[in-house]
């Protein structure tokens, strides 16, 4: 039960591109910092807080967990809070309500709230990817091995699925001619299919990919990563082999008034994700404890993540292919447009 409860969560960074009416959990963590003297007139007053809302998945969750709100954090807000989301409701009533300075979500729904009126800027992008093609073991890691396969894909219609689509189309497999794509609305419904034998193939996200493949081979189930999706994406575009596919929002107001802010939050998170990346058997221990996975479980997953900060205007080329793709089959993903210029915030440091 503990596996599924970790899988269901694995799979909100995934596909969370759709609005559902749930509610998420905000366990805080709150620190003050040290009161001090007076700024100068040159130097802002700290906030008297700075909120922070992330999901739950490890992907993000690890460089957030890892937040030090005594640091960089603590000399530009008196007090640094800490919680998670569930659904982009919760996100979206966040920032309208103006109860939030720090927004981790999925690029494209913070293109569709700033389509939508909602007052954001895209900092950064900090996720680049986490997308896996699941097959048998010993397959060439080619498209063609696909045809007359049937692939199991996790929420139609959103993100994995317009990606996984758009490349099978790429390198000339038509879904639903060449194979055949059968879809379900959570990745826990195809790892129990992947573990039962009753399915093969599948399209999945980071860290589910893994879980599912040491508990196949624990099983006598012979499977692989088949593809790397992040590499098919750079080869049918040309581009990096990444997807920018996560990264974090702020309120425009804050982006405009506070620089300082902006550069705090981006040199807190080039910190943290360099500390994922390290692997360090504390920082291991630190994310096994929060996630419920075995450290070394953890520390196969982490070169996986694909985890960097790029600021949203450096980025912005990546992100308009991106969207682009995404809404060329479903434009609502991103509200119905490209977002302007304006979307893209600039390192201010």
């Amino acid at each position: 039960m503990a596996t599924l409860v970790v899988l269901v969560l694995a799979g909100i960074l995934a596909g969370c591109g759709k609005s559902e009416g749930t509610t998420g959990s905000e366990a805080q963590s709150t620190t003050t910092a040290g009161t001090g003297p007076e700024s100068s007139a040159t130097v802002p007053e700290p906030l008297d807080q700075l909120r922070i809302l992330h999901p739950q998945t490890l992907a993000f969750s690890a460089p957030f967990d890892l937040i030090d709100p005594e640091g960089e954090l603590g000399a530009v807000a008196s007090k640094v809070s800490s919680g998670t989301w569930a659904t982009p409701d919760v996100v979206r009533t966040a920032l309208v309500n103006g109860d939030v300075e720090v927004a981790a979500v999925p690029t494209y729904v913070g293109a569709n709230l700033y389509n939508r009126d909602v007052d954001v800027r895209l900092t950064a992008v900090v996720v680049w990817g986490l997308l896996w093609l699941i097959g048998p073991d010993g397959q060439p890691g080619d498209w063609e091995s696909l045809r007359g396969q049937t692939v199991m894909v996790p929420f139609r219609n959103d993100m994995p699925d317009l990606i996984f689509r758009y490349l099978a189309e790429a390198n000339g497999m038509k879904p639903g001619e060449d194979f055949t794509i059968e879809y379900y609305a959570q990745p826990p419904e195809i790892v129990g299919r992947l573990l039962q034998g009753s399915g093969t193939w599948a399209v999945l996200p980071e860290h589910v990919a893994t879980i599912v493949l040491n508990q196949a081979g624990a099983n006598g189930r012979k499977l692989d990563r088949v593809m790397d999706l992040q590499s098919e994406w750079a080869d049918a575009t040309g581009l990096s082999p990444r997807i920018p596919q996560a990264g974090v929002v702020m309120p425009g107001r804050l982006v405009d008034d506070r620089p300082d802010v902006v550069g705090a939050v981006l040199t807190e998170l080039e910190r943290t994700v360099d500390l994922v990346n390290a692997a360090q058997p504390s920082t291991l221990q630190r994310l096994s404890e929060v996630s419920g996975l075995p450290p070394e479980t953890v520390k196969e997953i982490i070169p996986r993540m694909n985890l960097e900060v790029v600021s949203g205007a450096e980025a912005r080329d990546e992100l308009e292919r991106f969207f682009e793709e995404l809404a060329s089959r479903s434009p609502e993903i991103i509200g119905g447009s490209l977002p302007e210029a304006g979307f893209y915030a600039a390192d201010p440091r």
